[in-house]
């Protein structure tokens, strides 16, 4: 767990209130061109339609993916409690 500032911790709580929005938002992009974009066509997979397939159980492992990607790229493990007198604040 590393030390960081009181401006420090709100610049990376930022970051990654960000970065899971943009996550969130691939997310549903990908849910929409998948069983939106693909149920026109006429295929399967396992027996089920293709659309139902790749909306349903692609954006959860796309969403595994991407979340691991946070976990490691993104997230810091860092204390919330505050460390610093309230004077030394900017």
């Amino acid at each position: 767990m590393s030390k960081m500032s009181y401006k420090e911790k709100f610049i990376q709580m930022n970051k990654e209130a960000k970065s899971t929005w943009i996550v969130t938002a691939i997310l549903i992009a990908y849910w929409w061109i998948a069983g939106f974009g693909t149920a026109g066509m006429d295929y399967t997979i396992l027996q089920m339609p293709g659309w139902f397939v790749l909306s349903s159980f692609g954006v959860w492992i796309l969403s595994i993916v991407l979340v691991w990607g946070l976990t490691v790229k993104v997230f810091k493990d860092f204390s919330l409690e505050d460390d610093e007198d309230e004077t030394t604040r900017e």
